[in-house]
């Protein structure tokens, strides 16, 4: 410990004997009364009135103590001022000579003087160091607590030096003195180590074995004052929270507490109704050869196979088995489901990686491999047995199952279309609930969207499908939600999109060396089987400012995908006519009534009320909409103003919405309830000549329902799916029903002939409304038609049913891939087989020579575009050789297409056709609403082909020379390739080497043979 006093004056008090506080063992068995303590350490106090009279420099007295028998001592110097005889007395006291200040004398130097001298203090005592006049000076001036030295010396240097600027330092001792927060208590270590067991005792109590380590504690901290109101837990403990307090009380053995694995599987547990299996040691088997199979299999050392690739997960490790036979098929196989187990952590694996292991004797990783297997015997050999993959292929397809949850949701049912082979995940539909059964793996799999109530149901199903048979206790029994399918499951599909693949972007080296090699990319047809995937049963909504209003009604509520529906309510509607130059308001009256030739614009105001049911007061804010409808007959100028005059209408800044005639949606149709008219031509046109029109009634609902004026007025616009308004004069109106019209259309049309005939007329007269059925009409009716009853195409005498909507595709090239589109009617309704959904504007507007299947139910049709010979604006367009090939493989891609998808069709094979643009039969127009004819399309078109001949053209692979060097060359061929069609042999004798041969030559070097052959 270090003290500091004046200037140049240091006491330090060793850690020694002399330090402690006086006991009775002392030698000289005095007693001294301390009063004084700074710290932890005793200074006894000194006699004021003998500290005033000690003034001599360089004597340190060190006297005055209260002692039983006051006796001479020794006193201890600081700074080697000297020694200090005790015995003698003051006034014969000799001076000793003073040393240069600065310079300080050990004092403990020398501890007794003389033998009949009392024993030397072994305590410190007060100090008091003072300077006389020796040095000249008037002895000690005290500034501000600070001890300063004068002299004539010290005063001359001062002179010289000028003052300090330091400000005086302070007495420590004295500072020490004046803390409050120093506990002024001395505890030697014995006091220490009493507290420490006190503590202890009194809260953590005794026999603790802990307490020993407790005894680093010295003494409890000061604790804060505490706030008013609030009690201090720290004050009441000593120093130590209350919670510490109960911590350190604690006396439970964790030892004995065992906590579950996190990253492990119970073999069965239950969920949702029935009981899950699913082992945590499995072994997948990969083996096949076109579609590879991946199958569970016993982890049994007995399952592996040098000619397969094996998987062994387990809740820590996987491994990767390659048998030393497997293909590099298989191989890559396994790296994917490799990946893709360890990215998802699928099975509960937390391997970071895999281990893979190639089949080598005596290997330390399989012998760790060999851990998780069951073995008969420790020098049992992997098995060298090869079987045919495509046949394992085949047995294990034909053993699938597949079942589907029945209505009610209690039971499941087989469904052959989902077994007995690999399915695709298109079939599978997110509102149905499936059970697969693959022998000794069993998964329930729900989609999104299905009904929840059935989905404990599904599970109690599903395991006794399960328990019907026999199975092996390291099977699978598994549900599996919708669009969180793990590896195994997704392997057991064709087309399963990889969830965890990742797209490389490559980047091309520019100096890299370029291969001057010809590659020919060969595409394939479309997938049937996917093309019979039906359509969502509602159509696509009309969304207005982020809001889906449907078909114009709202939404309603489906808590089983969590959608909570709303209402939408009409508020008002307005309608401008476009004129030459600007536009008019349209009568009220008149609404609903439009005009092929004409554009008008039609503002919707509505309201969006949230809940799915009204509210008796406003719920939503009041929105509006506006639509530009533009008739089939309007210039392309007229359709421009219409856009433009839109914008000046609309100040509201809303939603505006372009319509095409005969392609309004749902949400625009049920503005006018039903009521919706489109006559032929303008609305100035002189009619005073028409007094007899066609309609034809289109629409899946009443509200929906329209009716279109039809060009002639002749029988062959009949149709015997739908039903027409003849209207003669304006005294009556017949309501005609083709034989196999539904009874939506019926009830349809016979609602829009009651709202067409309350119209206002000339007359004033409301016309009678008639209803004719097709096959009993009068004479007075036929006389409605130009040329009166003349034949037309019916299916009067047809006794099959057409209780669905027809299907239209588009099939072309994309990126060197052969893709199709379905056209969508958009007012398509849910279990309602709509007559005529599609236009033959979908056929002829699409860029041509288009390519196009239409599914008639008991017909399917391939329409053949036209090579046009002029642009929309009249530039003359020329194809060149190569786009004539393009189209020709693209249309024998569209036969083989068209030929997958009718073969699918199990219940009544259909009659497949070709027909060309411009050479359509009758029966291929009465598909369609209503037809005419183009006067644009070149003629010389063969008439309707069975699809078997026309395919026939192209199954020819081999020709002769000759035929190759006619031109044009044979249907079917490749101009670019005509040297692959000829046959082997004759191939080899005439360029001296094999196709491959040939193939892997340079570029320029197979053109110039095919040159000399005249092949290009």
């Amino acid at each position: 410990m270090l003290v500091t006093g004046g200037v140049g004056s240091l006491i330090r008090l060793f850690d020694s004997p002399s330090c402690r506080p006086c006991t009775p063992t002392d030698t000289d068995h005095k007693t001294f009364s301390f009063s004084t303590t700074i710290g932890k350490v005793k200074i006894p106090d000194f006699d004021k009135e003998t500290e005033r009279k000690q003034r001599e420099v360089g004597k340190l007295n060190v006297e005055g103590f209260s002692e039983s028998k006051p006796q001479p001592k020794e006193q201890r110097q600081v700074g080697k001022l000297g020694d200090i005889d005790f015995n003698k007395k003051k006034d014969d006291a000799a001076p000793k000579p003073v040393k240069k200040v600065g310079k300080l004398s050990n004092p403990f130097e020398k501890q007794g003087q003389s033998a009949g001298s009392a024993p030397a203090r072994k305590g410190p005592g007060k100090i008091s160091s003072r300077f006389g006049n020796k040095f000249g000076g008037s002895g000690l001036q005290n500034d501000g607590g600070s001890e300063i030295l004068k002299s004539s010396m010290t005063e001359s240097r001062r002179a010289v030096r000028g003052p300090s600027r330091r400000a005086p330092s302070s007495n420590p001792v004295k500072n020490l003195e004046s803390r409050k927060d120093v506990s002024k208590d001395y505890r030697a270590a014995s006091e220490m180590k009493e507290m420490t067991d006190d503590f202890i005792k009194d809260y953590l109590g005794p026999g603790l074995s802990k307490a020993a380590d407790l005894d680093r504690i010295a003494s409890p901290r000061p604790s804060p004052t505490p706030a008013a109101g609030k009690k201090n837990s720290l004050t009441n403990n000593k120093g130590f929270a209350n919670e510490a307090v109960d911590a350190l009380r604690a006396t439970e053995d964790y030892t004995k507490i065992k906590l579950n694995k996190g990253h492990t599987q119970k073999a069965v547990k239950e969920v949702a109704g029935g009981k899950e299996q699913l082992q945590e040691t499995l072994l997948v088997q990969i083996k096949g050869k076109q579609s590879m199979q991946t199958r569970l299999v016993a982890p049994h050392f007995s399952s592996l196979n040098s000619y397969e690739c094996f998987l062994l997960i387990t809740p820590k490790t996987l491994f990767q088995f390659n048998g030393k036979h497997a293909s590099v098929l298989k191989k890559s196989k396994g790296t994917e489901l490799v990946t893709a187990i360890t990215m998802a952590k699928e099975f509960k694996c937390m391997a970071d990686k895999a281990t893979v292991l190639e089949q080598v004797r005596g290997s330390y990783l399989l012998r760790q491999f060999n851990k998780h297997l069951q073995i008969n015997n420790e020098n049992e050999q992997v098995s060298e047995k090869q079987t045919d993959d495509e046949e394992y292929e085949k047995e294990q397809n034909s053993a699938n199952v597949g079942y589907v949850l029945d209505e009610e949701g209690k039971n499941f049912t087989m469904v052959p279309e989902l077994s007995g082979k690999r399915l695709k995940q298109s079939r599978l539909k997110d509102s149905n609930i499936y059970c697969f059964d693959y022998g000794v793996e069993v998964y329930v799999w729900i989609g999104r969207a299905a009904d929840r109530s059935a989905r404990k149901n599904a599970m109690i199903a599903g395991r006794q499908i399960w328990d019907s048979k026999q199975r092996p206790s390291w099977g699978i029994f598994q549900r599996i939600a919708g669009g969180l399918e793990h590896s195994l499951f997704r392997e057991k599909f064709k087309d399963w999109p990889d969830a965890n693949a990742v797209n490389v972007l490559t980047v091309k080296n520019p100096c890299a060396p370029k291969k001057d090699k010809i590659t020919f990319v060969d595409m394939e047809p479309c997938d049937g089987e996917q093309m019979r995937t039906p359509l969502p049963e509602n159509p696509p909504g009309l969304v207005l400012e982020m809001t889906d209003v449907g078909r114009g009604l709202g939404l309603p509520t489906d808590l089983s995908q969590d959608i909570f529906g709303h209402d939408v309510e009409t508020t008002s509607v307005e309608m401008w006519r476009i004129t030459d130059s600007s536009y008019e308001e349209y009568a009220q009256e008149l609404y609903g009534q439009f005009y092929s030739g004409e554009s008008f614009i039609i503002r919707w105001a509505y309201r969006v009320m949230q809940g799915g049911k009204k509210q008796d007061h406003d719920t939503g804010r009041d929105r509006a909409a506006f639509f530009f409808w533009q008739g089939a007959d309007c210039t392309i100028k007229e359709k421009g103003k219409s856009a433009f005059l839109t914008v000046r209408v609309d100040s509201e800044r809303a939603p505006q919405v372009q319509l095409d005639q005969s392609t309004e949606p749902p949400a625009f149709l049920q503005i006018f309830n039903g009521s919706m008219v489109t006559y032929k031509g303008k609305i100035s046109d002189d009619r005073s000549d028409k007094r007899r029109r066609l309609f034809l009634y289109r629409g899946e609902t009443e509200k929906e329902g329209s009716l279109t004026e039809l060009d002639e007025i002749s029988c062959t616009s009949l149709r015997s799916r739908g039903s027409f308004i003849i209207q003669d004069g304006e005294s009556l109106l017949y309501v005609w029903h083709g034989c196999k019209s539904r009874a939506h259309t019926v009830a349809g049309a016979f609602r829009a002939a009651n709202t067409l005939a309350d119209q206002p007329c000339s007359e004033g007269e409301r016309p009678a409304v008639v209803e004719v059925q097709e096959g009993s009409e009068s004479k007075e009716f036929w006389k409605c038609f130009v040329g009166g009853k003349i034949s037309y195409f019916n299916l009067m005498d047809d006794e099959r049913k057409y209780a669905k909507s027809l299907r239209l595709f588009n099939l072309y090239e994309d990126k060197k891939q052969f893709v199709y589109k379905e056209i969508e009617y958009s007012c398509r309704y849910p279990k309602v087989a709509a007559p005529y959904p599609f236009l033959q504007s979908d056929l002829y507007s699409a860029e041509q020579p288009a390519l196009f299947i239409l599914d008639a139910l008991y017909t399917v049709y391939v329409w053949v575009g036209w090579w046009p010979s002029h642009t929309p604006d009249g530039e003359v367009l020329a194809h060149t050789g190569s786009a004539e090939t393009d189209f020709v493989e693209r249309y024998k891609l569209t036969l083989q297409t068209a030929l997958a998808y009718s073969e699918l069709d199990t219940k009544e094979k259909p009659d497949m056709v070709v027909v060309n643009a411009g050479a359509e039969p009758t029966e291929f127009k009465c598909l369609f609403p209503w037809w005419k004819d183009q006067e644009d399309i070149p003629g010389g078109k063969p008439g309707p082909t069975p699809l078997d001949e026309e395919l026939k053209k192209f199954l020819q692979t081999e020709f002769t020379l000759k035929e190759l060097q006619a031109k044009p060359p044979p249907i079917g061929c490749d101009p670019l390739r005509l040297e692959q069609y000829l046959s082997n042999t004759e191939f080899k004798a005439i360029f001296k080497m094999s196709k491959k041969e040939f193939l892997n030559l340079q570029a320029w070097k197979q053109r110039k043979l095919k040159q000399q052959h005249d092949l290009f």
